[in-house]
């Protein structure tokens, strides 16, 4: 591979992805392989390309492509497979639904190579299948091949991969006096039906109640024998005196994990184990916020097998205000307010 001036490379093979950026796109300007002309000088200029990488004879180099590949294969471990990028960049995708998990002293350990850089979501996320897990990006063009194995020495499987649920089948308990007496109309069915399409889950049972303890214990009841695997409790968790859901939780007898975790939106979720099953209770925030509330970050872990600890809940504190909250509810602004003490 040579570097020329751009103007030189009419006729001759360019030897990677040139990049086009500007306020409404970021693509590929011209594919390695692509012979350059003279109308293609112009366009690279225009996008800053005054010098060019072509190809020449081979040399003790790995390119971007090759590394990336490479490292790609290393780090898959069954569970994510490799979709390649432009400009050298492979991502990791999901070969199956389930919770990510991400040995982060591996990933910053091989980060610390500052040549190929593993990027991931976040641990513990749930993923569909064919999501996005990670990238492999490479900074220079080309690395030595004896570079290249100082940095597959410290590429191991086991730093990303998909832990797959354990449980498909739900219940879906729907409370509201208002719903039952269809004065309002059901909005969680088809927002739980999205969520389960997503994970590979199948609603085994559905059933509308109003809010009374006794009729959402006989509902939650008839899902479990109608062989749910686990239960989600939609409504009536907050401090109104109509509010029965947790109440009724209680009364079943459940461990209850957690009444509350610290996330916004739905904080307003209760985390139990009834009878070794998962029950989970859900407020009406999870209708505004569908895309994103309480069943993908916990629900999801228990249906994988995990069962969080009182510390793993009480640590979602930290990042815990999530990409799709707003704030709602806003009322004086405090340093305003007369009311306000000032020690």
């Amino acid at each position: 591979m040579k570097k020329i001036p751009t103007e030189d490379g009419v006729g001759k093979v360019l030897a990677y992805d040139t990049t086009l950026v500007t306020l409404k796109e970021s693509s590929t300007l011209l594919e390695r392989g692509h012979v350059i002309t003279e109308a293609d000088v112009v366009k690279l200029k225009d996008s800053g390309v005054y010098r060019v990488w072509i190809e020449s004879k081979k040399d003790n180099l790995v390119y971007e492509w090759e590394i990336s590949s490479e490292i790609g294969v290393a780090l898959s471990d069954g569970t994510t497979e490799l979709v390649q990028g432009k400009h050298g960049i492979v991502f990791l995708t999901s070969k199956v639904p389930g919770i990510l998990k991400i040995d982060r002293k591996k990933l910053t350990d091989f980060n610390t190579n500052q040549s190929v850089l593993f990027i991931s979501k976040s641990e513990n996320l749930a993923v569909g299948m064919g999501e996005i897990v990670g990238a492999i990006d490479v900074i220079p063009l080309a690395i030595s091949k004896g570079e290249m194995k100082k940095v597959m020495k410290i590429a191991s499987k086991g730093m990303v991969s998909v832990k797959p649920f354990k449980l498909s089948k739900v219940g879906l308990v729907i409370t509201g006096t208002e719903i039952y007496e269809k004065r309002k109309k059901d909005e969680y069915f088809r927002i739980v039906k999205r969520k389960c399409d997503k994970y590979g889950w199948k609603i085994v049972y559905r059933e509308i109640v109003p809010d009374d303890s006794e009729k959402e214990i006989q509902a939650i009841m008839k899902a479990r024998e109608s062989g749910a695997e686990a239960i989600i409790v939609t409504g009536g968790m907050s401090v109104d005196p109509t509010d029965q859901t947790p109440g009724t939780i209680r009364k079943l007898g459940a461990r209850v994990l957690s009444y509350g975790i610290p996330m916004k939106p739905t904080t307003m979720t209760i985390l139990s184990i009834w009878k070794g099953l998962p029950l989970f209770g859900i407020s009406a925030g999870g209708i505004r916020y569908r895309e994103f509330n309480s069943i993908d970050v916990m629900f999801t872990r228990m249906m994988a097998g995990e069962i969080p600890t009182k510390r793993e809940i009480a640590g979602l504190g930290y990042g815990g205000i999530f990409w799709n909250y707003n704030i709602s509810n806003r009322g004086t602004n405090l340093k305003n307010s007369s009311n306000v003490r000032t020690h």
